[in-house]
């Protein structure tokens, strides 16, 4: 029996055209924080304000679109912070398991126990043990 098998799986839906929504909020606050700039200090000082617009523009497209084996930068980053702020001494802990006594399991190992009994024979007299040793040696 065939079974069709989706694919691109782990590809995130396009909301904004070809842009997924994290790609649209990085570029959107991009041009939002470039719309606040030029307000402010854009019109007298037009050269500062492309300089910071062109940097807020790089490290816009640079989050949305960069990708590292597969990961978006902010992956990137938000797994490094976790692994440098982490402690990094691994101690086994003892999982504490609660313990039920039951008497009806000893009452049934006790009677396979006795099932199990092995006639032990008499001992015997040390004299004898030591004559069939030095017997063996010879």
């Amino acid at each position: 029996m065939q079974v069709r098998v989706p694919q691109f799986i782990e590809h995130d839906p396009k909301l904004l055209g070809p842009l997924t929504l994290s790609q649209a909020i990085y570029v959107g606050a991009a041009l939002f924080g470039t719309f606040l700039l030029y307000i402010t200090i854009g019109e007298e000082h037009f050269i500062p304000f492309l300089m910071i617009s062109g940097l807020m523009f790089t490290v816009a497209l640079f989050l949305a679109f960069y990708k590292v084996e597969g990961l978006s930068i902010s992956a990137v980053i938000k797994n490094s912070v976790d692994y440098n702020m982490k402690t990094k001494l691994y101690l086994w802990k003892r999982k504490q398991i609660p313990v039920y006594l039951s008497l009806e399991k000893k009452k049934e190992e006790k009677k396979a126990s006795e099932n199990n009994k092995v006639i032990l024979k008499k001992r015997e007299n040390i004299s004898e043990v030591s004559k069939k040793v030095d017997y063996d040696k010879k």
